[in-house]
């Protein structure tokens, strides 16, 4: 059997097997099939150089537990030495712990939204406790993102800049110095207008200003505003008002934490003026503050300062008495303000990507969705499709029935489509009355079964308000990715389809 069979049979059992196709996971199963066949290549064979290398006792012990590749030789070498020094592997396990956590707290301030939220869930699963299964979970998951991940935007600069470097910072630096040049394209500035104007959104603040917002419209809508150097100059100062919006939302944050921590201290001082010897509930208080999530990552400050009280109050005192009940109910009506607050800003940022009317993805949630599964199409050639729909007559239904029944009606359908999509399927609400569906690995002949399907069901389904029936139908338009030359020309091709099915008499799918 050839180098070339061994690697074709590799592959066929990891498509047959759905596996992840992984470095580790490629390497164990060609080796597998190259010892089988018997071929040597020197990479197989490392296991066996490393086992000579351990004293013969080692390598029996490492016999008899069936150890088969190096990723399983590194864990039981490791649970050795966890065996044989507990205490110092324990401290070792916890500087690991906190390693990875200000790994993950960097990676979630490295502009990548999808990064970022991964690092800020994993960042409050992590502990020196977890299951193996767990952790092995949570590595899965990076995986997957390093390998889907896709770095290819930087390159739709290239028309307008040479970009040498691979640090963001200096890629910013360099659109600036290419732009006060004149660049190398300057027929079209409409991508670095688009980088820019989302580089004028405030970060942590709710809103923009109103000077902030006219910028970003002006170079929207005329992008060779850019070659004016009074623009550019404009453009630095709102990115100053831009930061310093930003600013002010921390500086109001921490000043409400700072007021709950002030209660805090004044509540435990009480408690030690009190005269009564109970060093154990002393402690007991100073683990509670250690647990508080205050956000680490953005007010690492506050946190630090909880952790100082609780060390303060153990070094100065082991005194405490009665009052500790009273306030044990006072510290915990503080930690609610400090959940609420975090809830609230869990719900800011959450807001940027969902529509508030039908719960649905928002127009921006659905262009991200759709440039992974384009990443998908170009890496793998995974065909996938759009259907897009429009509610027919909508604006008689607000006409006839008012404002408030539309919006039922909109609220109705968004439920319906996720009811009738698959769990891989992406539902969103595209714009108005229109929603779009995304279908990975689908071809144009299931989208248009699904959207046939949808159309069916809408007909005869009842849409009420107060009391009155709501006759309701829809038109869709279907399109899939390996029929159109790019992403663009597909969307294009679905709304093209939709009004050609509105045109033909509406409540009903054109596709093609």
């Amino acid at each position: 059997m050839t180098i070339q069979e061994i690697i074709k049979k590799s592959l066929q059992e990891i498509k047959n097997r759905g596996l992840q196709l992984t470095p580790e996971v490629y390497a164990e199963i060609f080796c597998r099939h190259a010892k089988r066949a018997n071929v040597i290549m020197e990479d197989c064979q490392k296991l066996e150089k490393y086992l000579k290398r351990l004293s013969p006792e080692v390598q029996k012990r490492v016999k008899e537990r069936h150890v088969s590749t190096i990723d399983q030789l590194v864990q039981y070498l490791g649970s050795e030495v966890m065996r044989t020094e507990p205490g110092k592997n324990a401290d070792l396990i916890q500087a690991y712990v906190l390693l990875v956590k200000r790994l993950l707290q960097t990676i979630a301030m490295l502009h990548n939204k999808e990064a970022a939220e991964m690092a800020e869930e994993d960042k409050k699963r992590l502990a020196a406790y977890m299951k193996k299964e767990e952790i092995d979970a949570i590595r899965e998951r990076w995986a997957t993102f390093v390998m889907e991940y896709d770095d290819s935007f930087v390159k739709k600069l290239s028309p307008y800049c040479d970009i040498q470097s691979d640090d963001f910072r200096e890629i910013v630096e360099e659109v600036v110095a290419c732009m006060k040049g004149g660049g190398t394209g300057m027929g079209d500035y409409g991508i670095v207008a688009q980088l820019l104007t989302a580089s004028l959104v405030p970060s942590i603040a709710p809103g923009m200003n109103d000077e902030i917002a006219t910028i970003s419209a002006q170079i929207r809508s005329n992008p060779e505003l850019l070659t004016s150097q009074a623009m550019v100059e404009d453009i630095r100062q709102m990115i100053k008002k831009r930061i310093e919006l930003d600013k002010k939302a921390v500086s109001s944050r921490m000043t409400e934490l700072d007021s709950i921590i002030e209660h805090i201290n004044q509540a435990l001082i009480r408690v030690i003026d009190c005269g009564e010897s109970n060093y154990d509930a002393v402690c007991k208080i100073q683990g509670e503050l250690e647990d508080v999530n205050l956000e680490t990552d953005s007010f690492e400050v506050i946190h630090k300062k909880l952790l100082a009280i609780a060390t303060s109050l153990e070094s100065e005192t082991r005194i405490l008495s009665e009052e500790m009940i009273q306030s044990k109910a006072e510290i915990a009506e503080l930690r609610q303000k400090v959940r609420v607050l975090e809830e609230a800003l869990r719900k800011e940022r959450k807001k940027s990507g969902t529509d508030t009317l039908t719960r649905l993805p928002n127009r921006r949630a659905i262009d991200d969705f759709i440039r992974k599964q384009e990443a998908q199409y170009k890496r793998y050639g995974d065909d996938y499709s759009v259907v897009l729909f429009d509610i027919d007559h909508f604006k008689s239904v607000n006409d006839t029935y008012g404002h408030d029944a539309g919006d039922v009606i909109l609220s109705s359908f968004g439920k319906m489509l996720r009811r009738y999509s698959r769990e891989v399927d992406f539902v969103g609400r595209w714009g108005g009355e229109e929603f779009l569906v995304v279908l990975p690995k689908t071809d144009l002949k299931g989208a248009t079964r699904f959207a046939e399907k949808l159309k069916e069901v809408v007909a005869k389904s009842k849409f009420m308000y107060k009391g009155t029936r709501i006759p309701i139908t829809v038109s869709g338009g279907v399109a899939d990715r390996r029929s159109n030359e790019s992403m663009e020309a597909m969307l294009k091709r679905a709304d093209e389809n939709l009004y050609r099915a509105k045109a033909n008499g509406r409540n009903r799918i054109e596709a093609g």
